[in-house]
């Protein structure tokens, strides 16, 4: 992968002690994961670090259920929402087949505004075969954009899928697609003006674009059917940095990663560069994280890409847990957990301009 220049990320107000994003994960199992209600021995799979969804058992079935905020996107706020969490899905091996969705709506928002919200969650539910089965609106105090919780819900036998947390020392890491996917749709989207100035109309434009490509559902199921998969997961907020740490929190193991051999779109690396933002700290739904054992890679690899969608090895998983390392043509130094997405240090770059 060629970096961007100057990986520093301008700096982040904090606001009470946590930045924007995800919570960290000593914060989840300190506050959240310890106060979850009622122990029921249905839920298979609960609250923890890495996993993109719950499993809960229904007789000789499962439900995996998942549900994911779109917060960063004003424009696209209602695509993002199915495809993002039918991602979360699709991370199990399985199709998603129902969605519900909490709209919240910004003081001053006309019937128009949730028209265009909703006329997207219709088209991006019809693309993946996804019934919108429920849902809330209202207009909120408080904020300053549209948000849309969604919850997705997919179906499967017993034992018939698979988790972030299989994941075991020696197998290949595959990504799908290029990193950055979604974060630089969304950036080309509300920053146009903006990055046009700096990198041109045709980057932005071709930027935009990849908001077509943040699904993950075909090379989901298409990995999970060739029987070698041992983990899967998504990258969204924190990036490929926070999805890698991630599936390796979940599976208890560490990695390495091979700096040169990490996708990189031109259109992302023209973006991050003059944004000074970190690629790999960019949020990324689009890509997808698969682990197999290496003596399997091959053939994942060319299910997927039969599939359409390009992949590639990237890295393998290590026994260590503390072994958390990215090499380069040089050397290999600690590949750092991000502290929060890119992402929004660039959109306040860009609402500053």
């Amino acid at each position: 992968m060629h970096q961007a220049q100057g990986l520093c990320a301008p700096t982040i107000e904090v606001v009470d002690g946590m930045l924007p994003g995800k919570v960290p994960p000593e914060i989840l199992q300190k506050i959240v994961f310890t106060k979850l209600g009622t122990s029921d021995s249905d839920v298979l799979l609960g609250p923890s670090l890495g996993e993109d969804a719950s499993v809960i058992s229904i007789g000789d079935k499962v439900i995996i259920a998942a549900t994911d905020p779109i917060t960063g996107s004003v424009s696209d706020v209602g695509w993002l929402a199915v495809h993002v969490n039918a991602n979360d899905i699709a991370t199990f091996g399985i199709r998603p087949r129902w969605f519900l969705a909490s709209i919240m709506l910004p003081k001053e928002s006309t019937p128009e505004n949730l028209e265009h919200i909703m006329e997207q969650i219709d088209d991006a539910a019809k693309t993946l075969g996804i019934a919108v089965a429920g849902g809330h609106s209202e207009v909120t105090e408080g904020i300053d954009r549209p948000i849309v919780a969604g919850f997705m819900i997919g179906i499967a036998d017993q034992g018939e899928y698979v988790t972030s947390n299989g994941a075991q020392p020696g197998d290949s890491i595959i990504v799908t697609k290029s990193i950055a996917f979604e974060g630089s749709a969304i950036l080309a989207t509300e920053g146009e003006e903006y990055l046009s100035s700096k990198v041109g109309a045709a980057i932005v434009e071709k930027a935009k674009t990849l908001r077509a490509q943040i699904s993950v559902v075909t090379e989901g199921i298409a990995a999970y059917e060739t029987g070698c998969v041992t983990a899967m997961h998504d990258p969204t907020e924190g990036g490929l940095s926070g999805g890698i740490h991630e599936i390796c929190d979940a599976s208890n193991v560490g990695f390495e990663i091979y700096e040169d051999a990490v996708p990189i779109d031109e259109t992302t690396e023209a973006i991050c560069g003059v944004l000074e933002i970190n690629p790999m700290e960019l949020i990324s739904s689009g890509c997808m994280i698969v682990c197999t054992n290496k003596e399997d890679a091959t053939e994942v690899v060319n299910t997927i890409q039969s599939r359409g969608v390009s992949a590639c090895v990237i890295g393998k998983i290590v026994k260590d847990p503390d072994h958390r390392i990215i090499v380069t043509d040089l050397d290999g130094f600690p590949l750092e957990r991000p502290t929060t997405d890119a992402l929004w240090a660039a959109l306040k770059q860009i609402n500053h301009s």
